[in-house]
């Protein structure tokens, strides 16, 4: 298994070269951090040995913080990454090097959108609700939504049709709750979706310690 004292071994040399990127448990993360913290995502595997290495933006405005991103290896070929191999903490500097060029020109919402259509269908996927509410089409995070409990209240419905006891799970029912509530701040309009945002972007902060590391893209509130 991948220990984080593993994660702290390989990435020495690349936090080395690039003395600015910032180590957090599994995730190696290059700044800024505004919306979004940019970067790499170490995975265990099944294999004690191994390892998978991801790039990945995540919204901070997300309170799963779901990101968009893709798997990669080492450059000679291998999926999987070994924590035994000699060569592991240089490879993984030069690899993650030419990766980050894909953060450089991720700056807004817009961008986190159309960086994220190479990894999933961007109109449907819940995970990116919030992302097109703060790109300013509240049309389009709606109808996902929407679209997303209509899907779950239908399940729901056939599967009490086809059960004599049906009990829903626990955790959908929590996330149609949660959709509900979105739903609501959504209705609100958009001064009161940036305040929902701002507020799940600071507790995410909270949680990777990164406090000192945040370049809040929100402007300061009048007083």
């Amino acid at each position: 298994m991948t220990s984080l004292a593993d994660i702290e071994r390989i990435t020495r040399v690349a936090r080395q070269r690039s003395p600015h990127w910032i180590l957090r448990k599994e995730w190696l993360i290059v700044p800024p951090i505004d919306h979004y913290v940019r970067g790499f995502y170490f995975r265990r595997s099944s294999n004690p040995k191994l390892f998978y290495l991801y790039h990945t933006i995540s919204p901070l405005y997300e309170p799963d913080m779901s990101g968009s991103g893709a798997r990669f290896g080492a450059s000679f070929g291998s999926d999987a990454w070994s924590l035994h191999d000699n060569s592991v903490e240089d490879e993984l500097a030069v690899r993650c090097e030419q990766e980050s060029v894909r953060f450089s020109g991720i700056r807004s919402p817009e961008a986190f959108l159309r960086y994220s259509a190479d990894f999933t269908n961007i109109e449907w996927s819940e995970s990116m609700i919030l992302s097109h509410a703060l790109a300013g089409d509240l049309v389009l995070a709606k109808k996902i939504l929407l679209r997303a409990l209509f899907e779950r209240e239908l399940d729901d419905w056939y599967k009490g049709q086809m059960r004599t006891r049906f009990l829903p799970d626990r955790y959908l029912v929590s996330k149609k709750r949660r959709l509900r509530r979105l739903l609501h701040v959504l209705n609100e309009g958009s001064d009161r979706t940036e305040a929902f945002l701002h507020t799940l972007e600071r507790i995410n902060i909270r949680k990777l310690e990164l406090q000192e590391h945040w370049t809040s893209p929100w402007p300061r509130q009048k007083r």
